[in-house]
């Protein structure tokens, strides 16, 4: 079988290749920025509610799931992503804004997280938990590890639900704070002036 031979791309192709991609993909960030905005206020004119799972009739008669987005989630999400995209402009601009609100974060994810418990020993002729050193936000409906109705004996149970109120509370008030920076990025915005005369970068 003969082998077949590729033909040698020259330098002057390869540029050529090059220039024309960088022409095809020239990069406005003023749009991104727009864009981005424009979607945070969408998500945020919604009303902030939990996800949720709810079952329909399928083609069949069959019922099958359909999953509902947590509208907090998706929003915050939405703000995040606007304050990376500006976040070379916000280092110059306003330094501290990132570093308030992960401390404001992490304030609130304390405040709820949970911390992992394995099982129950007896110590000093009392039960205590045993943590496995985890501290993390469950998700809604999963097993977490409680108290049987004798709660001075090592026995355990698990409760699928029991952290379900505090995961709530934690993302109602992630939402405050998400506001408060997506107000910030705004005002940071209105500083760079970048939609005004259809500026780009």
């Amino acid at each position: 079988m003969a082998e077949e031979i590729m033909p040698e791309l020259n330098a002057s192709d390869e540029l050529l290749t090059d220039s024309e991609y960088s022409r095809k993909s020239e990069f406005s960030k003023a749009t991104m920025v727009q864009t981005q905005v424009s979607r945070c206020l969408e998500l945020r004119s919604k009303d902030m509610r939990p996800g949720y799972t709810t079952w329909v009739a399928g083609a069949t008669g069959s019922p099958k799931p359909v999953i509902v987005p947590d509208s907090r989630k998706e929003y915050v999400s939405g703000v995040e992503a606007l304050k990376n995209v500006l976040s070379p402009e916000a280092d110059l601009k306003m330094p501290y804004m990132d570093e308030i609100y992960e401390n404001a974060k992490n304030e609130i994810f304390n405040k709820y997280a949970y911390r992992e418990k394995v099982g129950k020993k007896w110590e000093k002729e009392k039960a205590v938990w045993i943590y496995s050193g985890r501290i993390f936000m469950p998700q809604k409906g999963a097993a977490i590890m409680c108290n049987t109705d004798k709660p001075q004996s090592v026995g355990v149970s698990n409760n699928p639900h029991l952290w379900d109120t505090k995961i709530d509370a934690y993302w109602d008030e992630i939402v405050i704070i998400a506001d408060d920076l997506f107000a910030e990025l705004n005002r940071l915005i209105h500083i760079l002036d970048y939609f005004k005369g259809g500026s780009s970068l």
